[in-house]
This record gives structure tokens, C-alpha cells and sequence, in this order.
């Protein structure tokens, strides 16, 4: 009888140390695991960092932008105003002329009379070109500026599109990676 609880306590002991061989196995597999997941954590914890960085850099640079467009806009605005006056003025100048060419055909009615117009008209013309060139090379010169805001204005929206499409992009991810947690 003895001999069978010796045996039976031997048994009993290899089976404990089976049981804690594999305790010991399974634990490890565990730490195994939970370090690969503490890994993986602090990936995605350093991408939403940067992702954060970025979101941050994509908002100052869409502010600048934005304020960028709204000088462009105001300029834009303002050469317009500038460019309505000198039309106006134009127009005014173009009435002022059809007065002086009446008032010409209207003392033509001796030689002498004739003379004395066309001498003051003449001048009177001549001044007035003098004036319509200048108001024309101001013209020009504002059409020039205007193709140059609009096109700066362009710039600025294409620039401001990529970076929008840039900035969804990066958020779409940030969403999916916080989905993903």
C-alpha cells in the first residue's frame, strides 16, 4: 500500500509539473501577444500624433489662404470700382465731344465764323485726345492689374483646393484609424 501512494504521489507530482509547463508555455504566447500590442498601440498612437501635426499646419496654411483670397478678392473689387469711374468719365468725355462738334457744325455760317471754330475746336480736340490717351493707357494699365489679381486669385484657389483635398484626405484616415481602435 505503501508503494502505491508513492507511486500515485509521483504521478500526481509530474502531472502538476505538466500542467505548469504548459501555464508556463501559455503565459508566454500571452506576454507575447500583449507586447505585440503594445507595440502596435504606440504605432498608432505616434501616426495619430502626426496626423494631429498635420491637421494643425493644414489649418494655418488654409487660413492664410483664405486670407490671401479675401486681399485678392478686395483688390480685385477695388480695380473694378476704378475701372467703372474711368468708363464713366469716358463716356462723359465722349458727350463733351459730340457738344463741341454741334457747336462747330453750328457756326459754319460764314468763312470767317468757320475759321475761328475750327481753330477752337481743333484745339479743343486735341486737348481732348490728349486726355482720352491718358484715360486709355490707364485703361490698359488696370486690365493688365485685373488679368494679374485674377490670375493670382487662381493660384491662390488652386493652391487652397489641393491643400483641402490634402487636409480630407489626412482626416479620412485619422477617422478610420479611431474607427479602428
Amino acid at each position: 500500500m505503501k508503494r502505491l501512494l508513492i507511486t500515485l504521489l509521483i504521478f500526481i507530482s509530474l502531472g502538476l509539473c505538466g500542467i505548469m509547463l504548459v501555464q508556463w508555455q501559455r503565459e508566454e504566447r500571452l506576454r507575447g501577444h500583449i507586447s505585440d500590442l503594445v507595440k502596435r498601440l504606440e504605432a498608432e498612437n505616434a501616426m495619430r500624433v502626426e496626423a494631429e501635426r498635420k491637421v494643425r499646419e493644414y489649418e494655418k496654411e488654409i487660413a492664410r489662404l483664405t486670407e490671401l483670397r479675401a486681399e485678392v478678392e478686395a483688390r480685385l473689387v477695388e480695380v473694378s470700382r476704378e475701372y467703372n469711374d474711368l468708363s464713366a468719365d469716358s463716356v462723359a468725355r465722349g458727350i463733351t465731344i459730340a457738344i463741341y462738334m454741334r457747336e462747330l457744325m453750328q457756326m459754319q455760317h460764314g468763312l470767317e465764323a468757320t475759321q475761328l471754330a475750327f481753330g477752337k475746336g481743333a484745339a479743343a480736340i486735341k486737348d481732348h485726345n490728349a486726355v482720352v490717351n491718358t484715360q486709355n493707357n490707364a485703361m490698359e494699365k488696370q486690365n493688365e492689374l485685373l488679368k494679374q489679381l485674377v490670375e493670382e486669385r487662381n493660384d491662390a484657389i488652386a493652391k487652397l483646393n489641393a491643400r483641402t483635398r490634402e487636409f480630407n484626405e489626412l482626416v479620412e484616415k485619422y477617422n478610420k484609424l479611431a474607427k479602428g481602435k
